[in-house]
């Protein structure tokens, strides 16, 4: 069953009591097993609310209550997500269970939710509204199977990251936040680049901006060729365009042959490696302007960034 795009009007929970809750709950679904409760349109009512939360298309083959470690939980299976965000993601598994809130009594439902999906493992809180919000976690994602929209500019990344996430959407599907991240290793190939550059860690907090644009507050990357850090705002344009870039990149060559090699492209470095740039355009045609590395902070990775807690 594939639910269209809807709206809803709700305001924020108080807390409710677990020890209330837990055992309501798992009497309900008990009773609601003996009784045939109809699951199918229970189903079809969820799909309905993640719908209007994100802003999204939502489809759920099959759903059933299940008693897990984390207590009573509706579980689906076979969950498709369409939504501009993320183009099309499947959900392997999904489980659902009520966020205790006297929200609950004014039809105002807030979820906790894991789910493992095609790129990667989420658990966090979903709070319906009239801007519907996620605070939770992401584990494991691909980077290569993200829908980055860098296909017109050359750009591939690949490699893995972790993220706390904080965002909204409303229910156009505009999503707008704050993602702090990190990452054991990764990849990043350009046709700008002559090579492919891994990184064996990165850190960073990016904000997703009311207007789809991504602001980069801080980002730093150390590898075997390169460290240093990166802030800016790479705007948001069609997936056949490339999208332009304000950026400032700060990093230190690690590489003795790149340090060596560096100067003859051109490229002011100080005596220990590190360059300085602003680079504007767009990631196909980038402006590369020198910076002066005299007042810039050692180039070099700095305190991972604090990131959002639940």
């Amino acid at each position: 069953m594939t639910v269209p795009n809807a709206s809803v009007i709700r305001s924020g929970p108080k807390t409710l009591s677990k020890a209330v809750g837990i055992p309501i709950v798992a009497v309900l679904i008990l009773v609601f097993i003996m009784l045939g409760f109809p699951w199918d349109s229970l189903a079809r009512r969820v799909a309905w609310e993640i719908s209007a939360a994100l802003g999204s298309s939502v489809s759920i083959d099959d759903l059933a209550p299940a008693l897990t470690p984390r207590g009573p939980v509706l579980r689906a299976r076979n969950v498709v997500i369409e939504h501009p965000a993320v183009d099309r993601v499947r959900l392997l598994e999904l489980e659902i269970a009520p966020r205790w809130s006297n929200s609950w009594l004014n039809g105002e439902p807030t979820l906790r939710i894991w789910a493992d999906t095609e790129l990667g493992r989420v658990d966090g809180v979903l709070q319906f509204g009239d801007t519907s919000s996620f605070v939770g976690r992401v584990d494991q994602v691909e980077l290569a199977r993200l829908p980055l929209r860098l296909e017109a500019s050359g750009v591939r990344v690949s490699g893995r990251l972790d993220a706390d996430v904080d965002v909204t959407f409303d229910p156009n599907g505009t999503l707008r936040g704050r993602v702090a991240f990190s990452s054991p290793s990764f990849v990043v190939e350009s046709n700008q680049l002559p090579m492919a550059i891994p990184f064996s860690r990165a850190d960073g907090v990016i904000v997703i901006l009311e207007n789809g644009a991504t602001r980069i507050e801080s980002v730093t990357f150390e590898g075997e060729l390169l460290e240093g850090r990166l802030s800016g705002e790479i705007g948001l344009v069609h997936h056949s365009q490339a999208p332009p870039i304000d950026l400032r990149v700060e990093f230190r060559i690690v590489n003795p042959l790149l340090r060596r090699l560096a100067p003859a492209a051109g490229i002011p470095i100080s005596p220990n490696g590190e360059i300085a740039l602003r680079v504007r355009g767009t990631f196909d045609a980038p402006e590369i302007e020198p910076l002066s590395t005299r007042n810039t902070r050692s180039a070099g990775p700095r305190k991972r960034p604090e990131r959002s807690r639940e």
